[in-house]
């Protein structure tokens, strides 16, 4: 126990400086002197074995255990007025059996002991006696006790009761291995073990693992090719889910089985309470699914043509990840003993600082999210942000590319590009052609009748034009123009080829109105004088 809460004390050491910086922030400028009471505690007479009361018996009896130091173990027993048969036995064997019978048989969570001089008080036994475990059998439930008894110098003591000491080969007989594993036991010294474990059951559990991962593994394999085709995107990932950490799922299962059969001692108890290997195997299952998972949506997000919202699925992946370590560690930490409420404390401060450290590089990620998600624009496409047109080249984390008209680039915030009007041309499943035509006032109305007459045809007979809607009108009167509006729409999204098509037509919009005789309006204004007489009497020239 003591090798074992010096590696607590050791992982203890960081959070507690941690904890200690957090809450020396609180503290005030202005030191004062306190004065610490310190309250003594009666742990009972001093004993070399620490035997003074009932907890620390039975702690020093199950440290003694797990070193293999059976003598030690021994004198933590009460060996008087014992029966001969039990007697004959000697104080090693008894104190192994029921390391054996503890071992099968309890949990540390199922000890109840005190650590007062006095034992536990209101149990309703005598005050000499306390109930340290009960012990499920056949016959029924067997209660082990631990007894105050003198010590030969005017001191009384703690130790496991004589008269439960006298069912230890009951116990013993009830929990014993079957003669396989009792064979398997003669093989090796009795006094090698590693973290609980002796060196027989290291054997036998390493032997389990051995056996089962080639069939876990083989299991692995065989549900892959039922149910997956291996041109899949995602038959790769599926493979290595189900032959990598669901065959260590199957593993630890097998292995937890065999410990459960075997046995662990309180120092195993406490190394496996801690679940260090079930936590990393919890963090390589649950980040070969993340990756299983962030493979499909990218391949449904790329066959629907969004490959920019596929890409965010990279970091929204590697957060999820760190949100599953994070979480593991902190689950960790709190098997192990640490009090995790100062450690989430430190995490909520330094999450804070670092919150508002990052608030713009998190409002443009957001904005990104938001791009990806909603998709207003996507890489390619050709729109109008603002006073800038162009195309967009890339839309990042940060910030997203444009190539304007004029060949600059320019980058734009995502958090600002999220949050204004853009204007996606290429989103267009048709262009509008619809040019106003201003024509002189001296053109009569038939040759206003001919030019939309000719027009109209031309939209029509058009290959290029959609049917409809189709209209072509004389609008209004200008200051110096009498104005026709065309709406119609050309067969393209592209808009390159969209001035293709309008220049065409323009082309031959000019020859209609060339052709009916009538001329383009110019910009200007005519002044007419009429009956104009100058003061000399003349009449001015063109009057």
């Amino acid at each position: 126990m003591k090798s074992l809460n010096l590696k607590i004390a050791l992982l203890l050491l960081p959070f507690l400086w941690f904890s200690t910086t957090v809450l020396a922030q609180d503290e005030p400028a202005e030191k004062t002197t306190a004065v610490v009471v310190q309250e003594v505690v009666d742990k009972g007479p001093e004993d070399a074995l620490n035997r003074g009361n009932p907890r620390g018996s039975i702690v020093g009896y199950l440290q003694a255990a797990a070193d293999l130091d059976f003598e030690k173990a021994s004198q933590y027993l009460d060996m008087r007025n014992l029966p001969r048969d039990v007697e004959e036995i000697g104080g090693q064997e008894l104190a192994r059996q029921l390391n054996h019978v503890f071992s099968r048989a309890v949990w540390l969570d199922d000890y109840t002991v005190s650590d007062s001089p006095e034992g536990l008080k209101g149990d309703g036994l005598p005050s000499y006696r306390d109930q340290l475990v009960v012990i499920k059998t056949s016959d029924g439930d067997v209660p082990i006790w631990m007894q105050l008894v003198p010590r030969g110098d005017g001191e009384n003591i703690w130790k496991v009761s004589n008269r439960s000491v006298a069912l230890i080969p009951q116990l013993y007989d009830e929990y014993s291995y079957p003669q396989t594993i009792e064979t398997i036991r003669t093989w090796f010294p009795e006094d090698v073990a590693f973290l609980g474990f002796e060196a027989f059951k290291w054997f036998i559990i390493l032997a389990a693992a051995f056996i089962s991962w080639p069939l876990f593994y083989l299991l692995g394999i065989i549900l892959v090719r039922l149910f997956l085709k291996p041109d899949s995107a995602t038959y790769k990932l599926w493979r290595k889910i189900l032959t990598g950490p669901l065959v260590a799922v199957g593993v630890l299962l097998v292995l937890g089985f065999v410990v459960q059969r075997l046995g662990a001692g309180a120092v195993a108890q406490e190394w496996m309470k801690a679940g260090t290997v079930n936590t990393i195997v919890l963090i390589w299952a649950l980040w070969s699914i993340a990756n299983l998972v962030k493979t499909h949506k990218q391949e449904k997000l790329n066959a629907l043509g969004r490959p920019g919202a596929a890409r965010l699925m990279q970091p929204i992946t590697t957060f999820v990840k760190l949100f599953v370590l994070l979480f593991a560690v902190l689950f960790w930490l709190n098997n192990i003993g640490v009090n995790i409420s100062t450690v989430l404390a430190g995490l909520g401060v330094g999450g804070l600082a670092l919150a508002l450290a990052l608030q713009k590089p998190i409002e443009d990620m957001m904005g990104a999210l938001s791009l990806f998600s909603q998709a207003p624009i996507r890489v390619g496409d050709f729109c109008q942000y603002g006073g800038y047109t162009g195309t967009v080249e890339d839309i990042g984390l940060r910030s997203t590319r444009i190539r304007t008209l004029t060949n600059t680039l320019i980058h734009v915030p995502n958090a600002r590009l999220a949050h204004v009007e853009i204007e996606n041309f290429t989103a267009r499943e048709k262009i509008r052609f619809w040019p106003t035509l201003r024509l002189r006032y001296d053109t009569t109305p038939e040759q206003l009748r001919e030019i939309r007459a000719g027009i109209m045809e031309l939209l029509e007979q058009h290959e290029e034009v959609h049917d409809d809607p189709l209209r072509v009108r004389l609008t209004d009167f200008d200051k110096d123009a009498i104005l026709i509006k065309v709406h119609s729409f050309m067969k393209t999204t592209d808009f390159s080829e969209s001035l293709r098509i309008a220049e065409d037509l323009n082309f031959r919009i000019m020859e209609i109105i060339h052709g009916a005789g009538a001329q383009f309006a110019l910009p200007g204004r005519t002044i007419q004088i009429e009956n104009a007489v100058s003061e000399s009497g003349h009449v001015p020239p063109g009057a």
